[in-house]
């Protein structure tokens, strides 16, 4: 999360104390007048702080060390500029002393890298919200993926990809959930099948620029934001980069298989006409959804086990764990019915 009205979440107070010292020290990297306030707002992927100076607010984003390089979070910042000349609203950061958003600071942890945006009023997009704000999010979503069809990024432009290697490879970008837990030998056989039909499967589907480019990767309820107007805000590109689209419909709808199976088939129709007035969306393409839900079921799976610090993963492990096998077990079986039709295509 970036820049938002989101929920307050605490941290302990010796944490709390050393997030805010490091926090004065990147905002001295921003030519801001007087003496900021600052407050913790949020512990998710990185730490966000609102900052209140001149009149105006701002969010502070303090990325987790490790994760992202300079090079990475500029190619973010130009990718989100670059998008608000399609009519996608993208908070937008402010420039350093030294002319460059993305400041870099030393810390115990690791190196922080932190980026400064202009704070955007807005609601979080719930399931329960209007049908009419889902169709926006498809149609948005679809206008990300057109514009990365056309859009010329600079020579040193660097997003990991969420390719078959960094969702479910060896070594995928959130961690191995199977060597990250210590999973009944007759359960871990079953998240093994289905890992491995995730990857035939996505071989099969293939990355033709039909369907593989830019995509936002994480585009869910908090990163949505609803204005009073009407209009909606996107937030967050720090997951984004080349992928399926297929993959990010799957990540903003997989959060309503826990919801009143109506609700979600309302909001799944409106995302999905939503899009289809912008881009095109095969019923062959969109067949092999469930092969990106379950990619993205292990995904998460992985997260809530690299984050333990983050109340959202703490929340989130029970009933990932408890859900796992189960859903693994159903998608075998779907795919068991349901052979690959796409032939695979040059990566």
């Amino acid at each position: 999360m970036t820049a938002s009205s989101p929920r307050q979440t605490s941290l302990p107070p010796d944490d709390e104390r050393r997030r805010l010292a490091l926090a004065h020290d990147a905002i001295g990297r921003y030519p801001l007048r007087g003496e900021p306030e600052l407050r913790f707002v949020r512990q998710g992927e990185n730490t966000t702080l609102e900052v209140r100076a001149e009149g105006r607010r701002f969010a502070l984003r303090m990325h987790r060390p490790g994760y992202q390089t300079a090079a990475s979070v500029a190619s973010e910042l130009a990718w989100t500029e670059s998008l608000q000349s399609v009519g996608i609203r993208t908070p937008a950061a402010v420039p350093g002393r030294d002319g460059r958003p993305v400041q870099r600071l030393a810390a115990p942890e690791g190196e922080r890298l932190t980026v400064l945006f202009e704070w955007v009023e807005g609601t979080p997009l719930r399931a329960e919200d209007d049908a009419a704000l889902w169709r926006r999010l498809g149609t948005e979503m679809a206008l990300i993926h057109e514009h990365g069809r056309r859009w010329r990024p600079p020579d040193w432009f660097t997003r990991r990809a969420w390719d078959a290697a960094g969702m479910v490879g060896p070594e995928p970008h959130w961690g191995d959930p199977l060597a990250l837990h210590e999973w009944p030998p007759a359960e871990r056989a079953v998240l093994e099948s289905a890992r491995a039909a995730v990857r035939e499967r996505l071989a099969a589907f293939g990355r033709g620029p039909d369907r593989y480019g830019l995509i936002h990767a994480d585009l869910g309820f908090e990163n949505i934001l609803a204005r009073p107007d009407g209009g909606t805000v996107l937030l967050d590109f720090d997951d984004g980069g080349p992928g399926w689209f297929l993959y990010d419909l799957a990540v903003s709808l997989f959060p309503l298989e826990r919801q009143d199976p109506d609700q979600a088939r309302r909001a799944r129709e409106a995302m999905l006409a939503g899009y289809r007035e912008v881009a095109p969306l095969p019923e062959a393409h969109l067949a092999e959804l469930p092969t990106f839900s379950m990619a993205r079921r292990l995904v998460t799976l992985g997260w809530v086990f690299t984050r333990p610090e983050t109340d959202h993963a703490a929340r989130q492990r029970p009933w990932r764990i408890r859900s796992a096998v189960p859903a693994a077990r159903e998608f075998l079986a779907w795919a068991e019915r349901h052979p690959p039709a796409i032939a695979a295509e040059p990566a």
